[in-house]
């Protein structure tokens, strides 16, 4: 019996679907996501796009999840996904695909932090995020349930497979695992990194958690999740402290972490050591002493007069005080020779300095005991405890439609604007030909009263080869006016038709 070549064909194209759906692997917890080879085969930012996504959804006790957007409406970018090349089963009946990730698409409402990742978790665009949900014909309510979430990623150009998705880097996301995910939020809930770093059975010991707090500042819980999912197995085993707790205390059982996910931690506590012998991204020389630093002590640099970095410290407790202490200012957390700014703050346990060092980004205040040199006179001491760099504002306003953003930062204590061009924009100049961009010192100014020549046509703003940008091209422009609390930058498309404004004030 011949087999005709169309039916033959048709039977090939069925086993190719079958085979590409039921290959896609599930991924059920942490432990799972460990388990993928995340920088080779797998891009780092997948990680940030599902950490973001895995919290800006809600799980209810039913294990139903619900999305808090509409994807039908496009939503961060998102847009219906067809399935054609079979990658995953055909969706039931009523319910459809979408995919969401596009850095280009999704740039103007996703979080700075997913579209302008840093460093070793900077995205190129390729990994992707699909979901199974309702058909929206049926109405947004039931629009909103999720039925599968995917990960995946495109091939690269050098591949040759168009914008097909790749099979073998496809995975299926669990609620489980969207549940353990969402320990690692970084809103005003966000957990202490030893607790989560305890619940998770990580190998972090407390040098390396302090420098995840110090480098990720707001985003640390996001630091933590990256850290135990890729560099924890390179760690040398830590000693257990008994039996763990819950993932969350609200929620059923079920949904507490299993220890069999986890690796075994040793059965002796490691010799404590100010390095280890692991090169990782978070590892950092810091001084013993500052593993044993006093909680509750806050130190923090801010905005103080004319441009200058000022101190604020607040919760130093009596026996610190009595022993004699002081803050410290340092260029950054790298910086290890102390500077002559300091201030010895007697019997208070909180209050202010006012340097005369100008704002700059990286500045870091830390605490230190008094040492009695000559016998009066009081020099830096040794290190207590060190608290966050002072930090830009990450955050850039969109200009209207237009693909590019405007973006309020300090250098040397001054107010200055960055301008960030999508690269596919190439008629910027001439759409922007009388564009300009002011500053104003307070958000009650109207447009007409932006500081005395404080201001720069867009076309005139210099290239900064320095931010590294794959989707933008990035053009700045330093004013002299001192930046203080309540300046703010606006974007005038042309006279005073103004199109952005820095999100907020600066304080």
């Amino acid at each position: 019996m011949q087999i005709s070549g169309r039916v033959q064909s048709c039977c090939v194209a069925l086993v190719f679907a079958l085979t590409t759906a039921s290959a896609v692997k599930q991924l059920k917890s942490i432990h799972d996501l460990k388990k993928i080879n995340f920088g080779q085969t797998v891009p780092k930012h997948s990680l940030v796009l599902l950490h973001w996504f895995a919290n800006v959804v809600n799980i209810d006790n039913n294990n139903i999840v619900r999305l808090t957007f509409n994807p039908n409406s496009g939503d961060y970018g998102s847009h219906h996904y067809g399935n054609y090349e079979g990658l995953l089963d055909p969706p039931p009946p009523g319910q459809q695909y979408y995919t969401l990730g596009n850095l280009n698409q999704g740039s103007s409402e996703l979080p700075d932090h997913v579209v302008h990742s840093q460093g070793e978790y900077a995205g190129r665009n390729l990994d992707r995020i699909i979901l199974r949900v309702r058909n929206h014909n049926t109405g947004r309510q039931r629009l909103q349930r999720v039925y599968q979430v995917y990960i995946t990623q495109h091939y690269a150009a050098s591949e040759n497979h168009g914008t097909m998705y790749d099979l073998h880097n496809t995975y299926c996301i669990t609620t489980d695992l969207l549940r353990q995910i969402q320990e690692f939020s970084v809103g005003t809930d966000q957990q202490p990194l030893s607790a989560l770093r305890d619940d998770f059975q990580s190998n972090a010991d407390d040098v390396q958690l302090r420098h995840i707090k110090l480098s990720w500042g707001e985003l640390a819980c996001l630091g933590l999740f990256l850290f135990i999912v890729i560099e924890d197995k390179y760690c040398p085993k830590r000693a257990s402290k008994g039996p763990q707790r819950s993932v969350r205390n609200n929620i059923e059982t079920d949904y507490a972490i299993d220890n069999k996910y986890h690796p075994k931690r040793a059965s002796t506590e490691p010799q404590r050591s100010v390095r280890n012998n692991i090169q990782s991204h978070y590892v950092v020389e810091i001084p013993e002493h500052l593993l044993y630093s006093d909680d509750g002590i806050h130190l923090q640099v801010t905005t103080g007069t004319n441009g200058k970095a000022r101190i604020i410290w607040s919760g130093v407790p009596q026996h610190r005080l009595k022993n004699g202490a002081m803050v410290v200012l340092f260029r950054n957390n790298k910086d290890n020779e102390a500077s002559s700014t300091y201030k010895y703050i007697s019997n208070k346990e909180s209050g202010s300095f006012d340097t005369s060092v100008p704002l700059n980004d990286g500045l870091q205040a830390r605490l230190h005991k008094v040492r009695i040199k000559y016998c009066f006179w009081k020099v830096v001491g040794e290190e207590i405890c060190r608290g966050p760099e002072f930090k830009n504002p990450q955050t850039a306003t969109n200009i209207g439609s237009y693909g590019a953003k405007l973006q309020l930062f300090v250098k040397d204590g001054k107010a200055c604007a960055r301008l960030f061009v999508q690269k596919i924009f190439t008629e910027w100049r001439s759409e922007f030909v009388n564009s300009w961009v002011g500053f104003y010192t307070s958000s009650d100014k109207a447009t007409n009263e932006y500081s005395w020549w404080q201001w720069q046509w867009a076309i005139k703003f210099k290239p900064n080869t320095d931010v590294k940008d794959f989707f933008y091209d990035v053009y700045d422009f330093h004013s002299e006016l001192a930046i203080a609390p309540g300046v703010q930058a606006r974007f005038m498309l042309s006279n005073k038709d103004v199109r952005a404004t820095t999100i907020s004030s600066w304080r």
